[in-house]
């Protein structure tokens, strides 16, 4: 039978090429000049180690499969492993970083740039998965828009260049979703299965993709197809993830299988799972429990599971708005997601907002979808503690933009172009600073440390760009005090005094200090510590995240 599908209109494919050369072309281009950011190292280190002896011991908070696929290509490269360096027996993730990235045959640039492509592969990928599958189901303008504001978001282009697992979840996230309204819409086993299995690996890329699986429910009850099918399929989608998680352990996986009540009478020196928790925490004492009643071992999926777990509950240093915070704020994203969003796409959400209250058409069954993933997401976004970074809601971005693209879609191809356009401007004109965007409603980057700090414009990136101003500058050596662990001595960096807390009496027109916006408002370090130093004016402020005080200077020409 002829497929009645209608062909896809010529200027979709040239839009679709268009947008993904362009978000590639910024992403490679912009990335050369940053030195990593501050545990690029660990998990790469992690990956590689994986793929060279099969022990996943490095960083297990985070699940392994971002880590090993980053760390691929180094395969070819010809990589070494530091497994004789102290480090690694002690189990000192940092220090081992450090040493596999400084101190290998291969040139720490050329990891970088090795393994953040394939993180720009992945964004790529995801953008033109948005287009392809929303082309079919809402048509192309609808496609083309909505991979626009994807591929030209300053925080996608940004955090799409690194590392970390956020982009790759975000991945693996959208094509789960997918897969199941393609299974809801055509129940094979199939389609099914590759639920299964994409949701499987989205859990072996990070943890809180377990969001996936209320959305699955969610889904599914939009599309009722009969409560046997229902308990089948979401059965069938559970087993499926949880072997494909096994799988992406390797042969770590192994111990998750429980010790009987006989092999461990046979084998007394085995160490379990129970002896290895910290009781003193609600997840230590939940680990313990199963330990004692299943006879586990120590393994790096529960492991991770549990510092997860007991890094949420203890908190982590945070920033907001001049606030300083250990457990967080419940309105911690949605602020971020306002100041770190380009002023068109906000204008966009909006549109569509009075669209969707004035419209009197009824929204169809798919734009209902395309919500279940959002509300499921959340609400883990909204009771974390580890209020670190805007890039932890980019698992939202596909929906949110294909949600937003369907319903203003339908306005005057003029101002849908202008709102393209205006996107485009605000997005090319943070070049290559994109980690330090922010909107021009908040005073654009300049400003930003007044609102956030850490991931959200100083991850240690700009060590290259500190080397170019002092080299401009005939500075030989700065004190320095900065978020980061890149490495100075190798990128030549005169490093006169590393400075954990400057001392205001003992700098005072000795040194030109160098420190970054995370430490300067007072995270990761006593709050008060850097209020000296913020009344001054800055001699430069080198890519957005470093501030340059030449002390050497009248400190009243700096006030």
């Amino acid at each position: 039978m002829p497929d009645s599908t209608p062909p896809r209109p010529r200027y979709f494919y040239a839009g679709v090429s268009l947008l993904a050369l362009l978000l590639a072309s910024v992403q490679f281009l912009s990335i050369r000049g940053e030195t990593q950011t501050f545990d690029e190292a660990i998990e790469l280190s992690g990956g590689y180690a994986f793929l060279k002896t099969g022990q996943y011991s490095i960083q297990p908070e985070h699940p392994p499969l971002a880590k090993v696929l980053a760390a691929l290509p180094l395969m070819a490269l010809g990589a070494s492993l530091p497994t004789d360096d102290p480090s690694w027996r002690e189990h000192k993730d940092m220090e081992f970083g450090g040493a596999f990235l400084y101190h290998n045959a291969v040139p720490a640039d050329t990891i970088l740039l090795a393994a953040r492509s394939t993180a720009i592969l992945w964004t790529v990928i995801l953008a033109v998965s948005i287009a392809l599958w929303s082309e079919r189901r809402l048509g192309a303008r609808v496609a083309l828009l909505a991979m626009a504001l994807f591929s030209l978001d300053p925080n996608v282009i940004a955090y799409g260049r690194y590392l970390k697992n956020d982009m790759l979840l975000t991945l693996l996230s959208f094509l789960t979703v997918i897969a199941w309204i393609g299974y809801l819409e055509s129940p094979r086993w199939w389609r099914m299965v590759l639920t299964g299995a994409l949701a499987g690996l989205a859990c072996a890329t990070k943890f809180s993709a377990i969001f996936l699986f209320p959305a699955l429910l969610v889904l599914y009850l939009l599309h009722w197809r009969g409560f046997a099918r229902l308990v089948y399929s979401l059965a069938a989608v559970c087993v499926t993830a949880s072997l494909a998680l096994a799988l992406c352990y390797g042969p770590e996986a192994k111990a998750l299988i429980p010790m009987t009540h006989s092999q461990r009478l046979a084998h007394p020196e085995t160490v379990l799972l129970r002896d290895t928790v910290n009781k003193a925490t609600a997840p230590g004492r939940v680990a313990y429990w199963i330990g004692s009643h299943t006879g586990m071992r120590p393994n790096p999926l529960v492991s991770g599971l549990m510092r997860l777990a007991e890094h949420n509950e203890e908190g982590h240093d945070a920033y907001l708005w001049g606030m300083h915070s250990t457990s967080g704020w419940w309105y911690y994203f949605p602020v971020a997601f306002f100041v770190k969003t380009p002023v068109a796409t906000l204008l966009a959400i909006l549109l569509a907002i009075g669209m969707a209250v004035y419209s009197r058409a009824r929204p169809i069954r798919l734009q209902w979808m395309l919500l279940v993933p959002i509300v499921a997401y959340l609400p883990f976004c909204l009771s974390t503690h580890i209020n670190t970074g805007e890039r932890h809601l980019l698992p939202l971005y596909p929906f949110l933009f294909l949600l937003v693209s369907s319903m203003i879609a339908s306005m005057r191809l003029l101002w849908v172009g202008a709102l393209a356009l205006a996107l485009a401007i605000e997005s090319l004109s943070i070049y290559p600073h994109y980690l330090a965007f922010f909107n021009v409603l908040v005073g654009g980057p300049g400003n930003g440390p007044k609102y956030l700090v850490d991931s959200n414009i100083d991850w240690g990136q700009d060590l290259k760009k500190l080397k170019v101003y002092m080299d401009s500058h005939g500075i030989d050596k700065v004190c320095f005090c900065a978020l980061g662990t890149a490495d100075t001595a190798y990128y030549k960096i005169g490093v006169d005094e590393l400075l954990q807390v400057p001392d205001k009496n003992k700098l005072s027109e000795t040194c030109v200090l160098a420190v970054s916006a995370t430490v300067l408002q007072g995270v990761y370090v006593p709050p008060e510590s850097f209020a000296w130093l913020r009344e001054l004016k800055p001699t430069a402020k080198v890519g957005y995240s470093i501030y340059v005080y030449d002390l050497r200077k009248p400190t009243s020409s700096q006030k």
